[in-house]
């Protein structure tokens, strides 16, 4: 049996390409590593979800006060999770459904690995006639649910800009 052999000619090519594969011309630039998603920067699936909890404490608290902006648009849900006149809730798990579609549309909007598959937002709030004073109501209670979780100037102007974005959806429908 005989050994291959290498001519002159590819043994210096083979040389020159294994000298050279790990040289870079200094004028090369190195790619940017990509900054890392709005998802990952507000703290993945933990992060998320401390959001979406600490909102929905903060509308329970607000619908609770006397001066509420937001009972009127929130009373049905309320009504369906508490118990009225003796009479037991009519949807006792319907606010933990909101709270996994809040966590699951906060995911999807800022990169994360869930899609959010809820209805749209102009279906979902279509009859509820949201008012601008209830929506900006909402956002200061969303501002202070971002600043109880430490998020980020950066991060929480890109997060309420893609909020913002649905609020044409949400008010006077």
């Amino acid at each position: 049996m005989t050994k291959p052999q290498l001519s002159l000619a590819s043994a210096c090519l083979l040389a020159l390409t294994l000298a050279t594969a790990g040289c870079g011309s200094q004028s090369d630039p190195t790619p940017a590593a990509q900054p890392s998603s709005l998802y990952v920067r507000m703290g993945s699936k933990t992060g998320i979800e401390a959001i979406a909890d600490q909102m929905v404490a903060n509308v329970g608290a607000e619908t609770g006060q006397a001066n509420s902006v937001m009972l009127r648009s929130h009373k049905p849900m309320l009504d369906a999770i508490s118990s009225q006149n003796g009479q037991p809730a009519t949807d006792p798990t319907r606010l933990q459904r909101l709270r996994n579609n809040v966590v699951d549309q906060f995911t999807d909007i800022t990169g994360g690995p869930i899609k959010y598959a809820g209805k749209s937002m102009l279906a979902t709030h279509t009859g509820m006639q949201v008012t601008t004073a209830e929506y900006a109501a909402w956002r200061t209670l969303l501002d202070n649910s971002l600043a109880t979780n430490k998020i980020g100037t950066t991060e929480k102007t890109q997060f309420t800009a893609l909020i913002d974005a649905m609020k044409s959806d949400v008010v006077n429908h």
